[in-house]
């Protein structure tokens, strides 16, 4: 796939400098590519793809996901969630769409928050590292297979999808403050909504200062979720081949998103 920049094709999503992309009624989309690495070279994956959930994707959203190259979703979320809020079918557009549920249990920011008045992101992201491998090795397994663009999603895409781009952005040897940076823009990209969101998680019982706690992305979580990273499996890659990925699916990836 060529270099991304600013749309010029007719059909097209608009996408900007700094990665997001626009996919029509879906929210928090952006590629990753362009990320610095220790290597000194940039990411290249423009055609990996993390987002809000697609349950809302128009028409004209449908087709600027395949202007972008975009041939595989993985769906991080539940079952339960699934059925809620359906992703439309994508078939028509030669798109398929891969479950690898984190949980088989509602994992949206307002079921954690019913579960947990004072939600601790890192105490979160800690639990889909330890107990949702199965989902992240189903996505780097289709990551490494796929010919064409990739995009995974969750509910909002800011917490199995933020730990799932910090896996591959660290496999990348993108720096600390950059994966943390990266994952902290979901709150910006999230402002449009989170008004609405959180009047919808009130109605369900959730006082207005947990809401907006749950939906935000605290840059310390995410510091805390790269130490323990670190600390129990070393790297990405390790955690990785802790899941049973083989080296040369770790290969391919790491290819994907350096060349």
């Amino acid at each position: 796939m060529p270099p991304v920049t600013t749309a010029t094709i007719e059909g097209s999503p608009r996408i900007d400098a700094d990665r997001t992309l626009r996919f029509e009624t879906v929210h928090n989309a952006r590629h990753l590519g362009g990320h610095p690495t220790a290597s000194g070279q940039p990411t290249i994956a423009s055609d990996l793809v993390r987002s809000g959930g697609l349950a809302e994707l128009t028409p004209a959203g449908m087709d600027a996901l395949c202007a972008h190259g975009v041939r595989t979703v993985v769906d991080l979320r539940s079952s339960v969630e699934h059925a809620a809020h359906p992703t439309p079918d994508l078939g028509g557009h030669g798109v398929t769409v891969v479950a690898a549920p984190v949980f088989e249990v509602d994992a949206s920011p307002g079921a954690l928050a019913l579960r947990d008045r004072r939600p601790d992101h890192a105490a979160i992201y800690r639990q889909f590292l330890t107990e949702g491998g199965d989902a992240y090795r189903t996505l780097f397994e289709t990551i490494a297979a796929s010919a064409g663009g990739v995009l995974f999603h969750c509910a909002v895409g800011k917490d199995r999808t933020g730990v799932a781009t910090a896996l591959l952005l660290e496999l990348a040897g993108t720096p600390d403050d950059r994966i943390v940076a990266d994952y902290a823009r979901s709150a910006r990209e999230l402002e449009p909504v989170v008004e609405a969101s959180a009047e919808r998680m009130e109605r369900r019982g959730i006082d207005a200062e947990t809401a907006r706690l749950m939906l935000g992305a605290p840059p310390q979580a995410m510091e805390a979720t790269l130490d323990f990273l670190r600390g129990r499996w070393g790297s990405a890659a390790g955690y990785l081949g802790a899941l049973g990925l083989g080296a040369g699916a770790v290969a391919a990836v790491r290819a994907r998103l350096l060349g």
